[in-house]
Formats: structure tokens, sequence, C-alpha cells
């Protein structure tokens, strides 16, 4: 059997207060949920680690027999070892004979299991009969399909949204959380029944273009006017980015169209890759003039003519 640190899989330190610990496990336990992850083994293994480490963390008795079995054998990460010679016994457990299998009852490790005995193991029975009745009744569950409308700022920030889903006859708002970071066209699966809908709803999140800005992947392209002898002469100009205002050098004799990339400046998704910020140049004629500046229109215009 593999030794389990507990610790290492929360990415905290042995003295981490409860606080530290919950907070980390949030963090994890969001980056890995299956909802975000639904066809990634890897990420639903992770995801029940983590849940597992938080189990025994989270529980001041649990946390308290953990640390003395790892101090007295000093143990490291997956370090194999006999649960025979700690004197844990696979046979009898509660009322009868119980032969060990790996992980069969409680849905944890085989070393939770050893570990924590028969408390853990007919604690999680009962959990594992409401699992399984809740599997059966997740097969008789229909998809209900909607969509979430974000700014790219409430994308980028994550956000908790709340849906309105009509089920039989029944309008019922889903709270649905949106996790920071988030792309274009991802969807979002939550379990209906805690709202009493049996259904599973799957929300598509839409990244809505804004007056002068759109999502191109995590890139941001933004238009940016710039007067007639702004252009043509070049300019310094302050623009104003999701991440702040910023001087930028206009470049002469600048057309319609051309594009200046800011590097970073862009969106950042959920594995923390930011991307660029892509000003799309709109040469922009002056909706009034003064007689001074028509006078000099008309001259140019002549001179061109």
């Amino acid at each position: 059997m593999k030794y389990r640190d507990y610790y290492e899989v929360l990415g905290v330190d042995k003295k981490a207060s409860d606080a530290d610990i919950k907070k980390a496990y949030r963090k994890l336990a969001k980056k890995y949920h299956p909802d975000l992850h639904p066809d990634d083994k890897d990420a639903a293994e992770k995801f029940s680690e983590i849940n597992e480490a938080y189990e025994v963390l989270s529980d001041p008795q649990k946390r308290k027999k953990y640390d003395r079995f790892g101090n007295s054998a000093n143990f490291s990460g997956g370090q194999n070892f006999d649960p025979s010679d700690f004197g844990f016994d696979f046979g009898n457990f509660g009322n009868g004979s119980y032969t060990y299998t790996a992980g069969s009852d409680s849905g944890f490790s085989d070393f939770f299991d050893g570990l924590f005995g028969s408390f853990a193991r007919n604690t999680y029975q009962r959990a594992g009969s409401r699992k399984s009745s809740k599997a059966t009744s997740a097969k008789k569950k229909t998809t209900i399909n909607t969509n979430i409308e974000l700014s790219i700022a409430e994308a980028e920030a994550g956000i908790n949204k709340s849906v309105a889903i009509k089920h039989n006859n029944q309008i019922k708002n889903i709270e649905i959380s949106v996790p920071a970071g988030i792309k274009n066209n991802n969807k979002i699966k939550v379990d209906g029944s805690k709202y009493g809908v049996n259904a599973f709803i799957l929300a598509k999140i839409i990244i809505k273009d804004e007056e002068n800005r759109k999502l191109d992947g995590i890139d941001i392209i933004q238009r940016e006017k710039v007067y007639p002898w702004q252009a043509y002469f070049g300019t310094k100009k302050k623009v104003s980015t999701p991440k702040g205002s910023l001087m930028v050098a206009i470049p002469e004799k600048v057309n319609s169209g051309q594009k200046i990339r800011l590097k970073g400046y862009g969106y950042k998704d959920r594995k923390n890759n930011t991307g660029d910020l892509i000003l799309e140049i709109i040469i922009d004629n002056p909706a009034e003039i003064n007689e001074e500046m028509h006078e000099l229109y008309e001259k140019l215009n002549e001179i061109r003519g």
C-alpha cells in the first residue's frame, strides 16, 4: 500500500490552519471540477484525490490520527508500506467478516479505508448507497440547454449567474457559478435536483461583442478611432484597455483597418494564459468642424483635385 501525503495533495504546509486548508481545497476543487472537464479522466482522479485529502484534513479527529500515523512512521508521499506492520486488520469490521478490496466501499483510496477503519467504512457505505440511488435517478434525467451571456469583463473575472428555467410549467431560478477565464462557447453542467428540477442544466457561455471590442480566442480586438490628420502625421493617444488606460503611439500614415498589437493586454483564461489587445485603426472624420478647419479642408480638396 502507498502512503498518501494529503498536505502535498492540497499544496499546504503541515501546520496549515483550517482556513488555509479550506481555501486551498476550494481553489483546487474549482480547477478540477468534473462539470468543467466532462471527459477528462485525469481531472476526475485529481478531483477525487483532492476530496479525499480535504475529508481528512478538515476533520480535526481524522487529521490528528493521520498526523500521528505519519509522524510515527516518518513516511514520505508515495512510499510503500505493509498495513499489518502498523496494526491494521482488514479482516473483521462491525458485524461480520469483511474481505478488504482497495477503494471498494468508501469511494476513497485503500490507504484512507485502511487508516480510518470501520468508522470510515460504515459512513461511506451509507454514502455509497445514496450515490447508487442518485446514479439510478440520474440516468432518467433529461438535459435542459440554456445560454448565459456575459461581457468580456464578467467572463474574465468569473461571476455567479441566475438562470430562469421552465420545468413542468414552473419557472425555476438556477444558480450557476461561472469560473474566471472561461472561454467563449464553453459549457457548464449543473445538476438541477437541488432546485427541484429533475434534469441536468447545460449552460453555454456566450461572451458578447461590445460596442468597440470583441473577443477572438484570448485576444481582444478593439476598434480605435483617429482623426485624418492624426492618421497622417501620427500621434500619441490615450487608449482605454480592459486593464486600464495606456498611452499608445499611432504611427504616421496609418490607414483604416491597420492593426497595432499590445502584448499581454488581452483576455486571461483559466490556465493563466493572457492574450493580446489588438487595436484596429478606424479613420474618423469629425462630425463638426470650425470655419478655419473647413477652409483648410477646402484648400486640401482643391490641391488634391
